[in-house]
């Protein structure tokens, strides 16, 4: 499979999203593409959902969502957002810069991570749950109440693994993060959780106005929002070059240490089954019912 044909990848639910995430990250590992830095996080964390949906590992037995069926193809919509900001035509800004960062050899590994976390969550996400609404759900309080409730349980579950994202990031691609990591303790895991926990919030507002907006014909004025909002963000995140930098010269300290210097031979993740427990290394709490 080439650029061409992952770019027209289209999951319609998680179980085909975690399966063209994988076959592209093994394209850009094999090509050393720096793509792949946020394609890997997002992998992580979509097979954490995948757990959860299906009751997988640590979440056997428990109720994580009201409606599984709901994430689970809002996991497929979200993930087509990811394929189509790879056709250069049509990517939003945000993904643009993304993309101008992940093509220079010695870019900072958390300055691809953010920048492509940026665009997919402030501006894809926001469209793949309005399209993922029933319009006759936009004036159902109660319902949108339930679906929030999810989006929410996503946020936990995400949380849950920006440990496990970290360490992956620094074993695979860049050990001087693990030295930040180390100086900073659990300050950096807390901060990022928080921010995620608000980050999102602002998303879902945002989702219920594209998808008011998609009813009267006024999603595109929506869409150019997000793109203004997200690209701003970006440059500002490409701006903080004395914090790449500090990054790159970590990463120089600790790169003897490096795990795997052929991004080829980098073993991926795979989704749980039933038959397998255990969770993320953090062994943190899971945002879970214990019904059945």
């Amino acid at each position: 499979m080439g650029e061409k044909e992952i770019a027209q990848q289209r999951p319609h639910d998680i179980d085909e999203a975690l399966e063209a995430m994988r076959t592209t990250l093994e394209y850009y590992h094999a090509h050393h593409d720096n793509r792949a830095i946020f394609l890997r996080l997002y992998y992580i964390m979509t097979i954490e959902v995948h757990a959860a949906i299906n009751g997988y590992g640590d979440y056997a037995g428990k109720q994580i969502f009201i409606d599984p069926g709901w994430v689970r193809r809002l996991s497929g919509r979200f993930s087509t957002k990811y394929f189509e900001s790879l056709d250069p035509d049509t990517r939003s800004r945000a993904w643009s810069y993304a993309d101008g960062v992940a093509k220079q050899p010695h870019s900072a590994v958390v300055e691809n991570a953010v920048l492509g976390i940026n665009a997919h969550i402030s501006f894809d996400l926001p469209r793949a749950i309005g399209e993922n609404l029933d319009p006759a759900e936009l004036d159902d309080y109660r319902k949108l109440q339930l679906r929030k409730f999810d989006h929410d349980q996503v946020n936990n579950l995400l949380i849950r693994v920006l440990n496990q994202i970290q360490t992956t990031l620094a074993e695979d691609y860049e050990p001087g993060i693990a030295i930040a990591d180390a100086l900073m303790g659990n300050l950096d895991e807390l901060a990022s959780g928080e921010a995620l926990k608000i980050y999102r919030e602002r998303v879902w507002w945002n989702a219920l106005t594209f998808a008011a907006a998609k009813v009267d014909g006024q999603d595109g004025l929506v869409r150019d929002k997000l793109d203004w909002e997200s690209a701003h963000l970006a440059k500002d995140l490409i701006k903080a070059k004395w914090l790449w930098s500090e990054e790159r010269a970590l990463d120089l300290v600790a790169s003897p240490f490096r795990r795997t210097k052929n991004w080829a031979d980098i073993t991926l993740e795979r989704p749980q089954r039933p038959e397998q427990a255990g969770g993320p290394p953090d062994t943190a709490e899971s945002p879970v019912s214990t019904r059945s």
